[in-house]
């Protein structure tokens, strides 16, 4: 049996749907497809690593494997037996930019074991168990936005997601003259997933010191009580969720004009407040601003590297990408990669 699961892209939205926020991602075109079949023992094959492990029971390698075995140790959590199987993976989702492939592949596995073991459980379930693996398996801390994105993606549809209650609306994504590009910096810095981790503490410390039960209770007057960088993380969290509702209000009118000034805003409140982006994706974002045809670009994922989503007049990012390329290779003697980014429908058998 073969799947395929989505990746995501996030809109606006970012650093929010740990903390009880509202997230506007949708399901792009690029995809983690997965075949899974009998097997004596667990064998696990990634094409695009060229790797094959074979094992006799489920441990933790601290590699690729690791968002698989989560998924059936989750699985087996919930009183499923996954007896052993080979599962073969290949994507075309690129690691590392912001679109989330760790998800796709937990979302993948999910959905197959599911279905191959007549499981068939709901989606929603699937997405617990996705996220659960990253979460207490891989030992990544993150939100649900990823895995939800990948199993319930709709095409030409954004997903307006309260990750709180985890109700969902669908906003059509109707570009026509307008397209979505987004710009990987190639880089990704250390700093990634423990600043990620620090950050989800940070949070926590917010609701303690006010002691509030989750962010839908702080308010902007709370903010005064807190000191230096909890009031910056706690600032970017309450201004992020108010840009996420003026946006989704943007889609529904197709005014992109305001959803591009919504990005840059988005960017500069990551960069100052929350401080996760970096010298590369903020030197992307302040090279186009006030291009012509560009309306707003902000850095997409968890931060310190990673991709940039750009938002622009249909053609006109095309003429400036060898511009922005060159500029970037002076300064950092890296290239960058360009992928141009369409919606796509959720985690299906293929």
């Amino acid at each position: 049996m073969k799947v395929k699961a989505p990746g995501r892209i996030n809109i606006i939205g970012e650093h929010t749907d740990y903390n009880d926020g509202y997230v506007l991602p949708f399901a792009v075109n690029r995809f983690v497809f997965l075949t899974i079949e009998d097997s004596e023992k667990f064998v696990f094959h990634s094409e695009n690593m060229n790797e094959t492990v074979e094992m006799e029971r489920i441990e933790k390698l601290n590699k690729w494997t690791d968002y698989i075995l989560g998924v059936i140790k989750a699985f087996e959590k919930r009183g499923y037996r996954v007896s052993p199987v080979k599962i073969s993976v290949s994507s075309n989702l690129p690691m590392g930019a912001g679109l989330s492939s760790s998800a796709a592949l937990e979302m993948a596995t999910a959905y197959a074991i599911s279905e191959y073991f007549g499981f068939h459980l709901p989606k929603l379930e699937l997405v617990k168990i996705a996220r659960e693996a990253e979460v207490e398996f891989v030992g990544v801390r993150c939100g649900i936005m990823d895995q939800f994105t990948s199993a319930f993606g709709k095409k030409d549809h954004a997903i307006f997601l309260d990750t709180m209650t985890l109700e969902y609306e669908y906003v059509p994504l109707k570009l026509k003259g307008y397209e979505i590009n987004l710009v990987d910096s190639n880089v990704k810095h250390e700093l990634s997933s423990s600043e990620y981790n620090k950050r989800r503490q940070e949070c926590e410390e917010v609701l303690k010191v006010l002691g509030k039960r989750g962010f839908r209770e702080v308010t902007k007057e709370d903010l005064k009580k807190l000191p230096g960088v909890l009031k910056k993380r706690a600032q970017h969290v309450l201004e992020e969720n108010e840009r996420v509702l003026r946006s989704v209000q943007a889609l529904k009118e197709g005014d992109f004009e305001t959803l591009g000034k919504l990005l840059f805003a988005s960017h500069e409140s990551l960069r100052d407040l929350y401080e996760v982006s970096c010298e590369e994706t903020d030197f992307i974002v302040d090279f186009l601003k006030g291009k012509e045809g560009i309306l707003g670009a902000r850095m997409v994922g968890g931060g310190f590297g990673g991709g940039v989503i750009v938002l622009s007049k249909k053609s006109f990012f095309e003429k400036i990408k060898e511009e922005l390329n060159d500029a970037y290779r002076d300064r950092f003697k890296i290239e960058l990669t360009f992928h141009e980014i369409e919606s796509a429908d959720g985690v299906q058998k293929i």
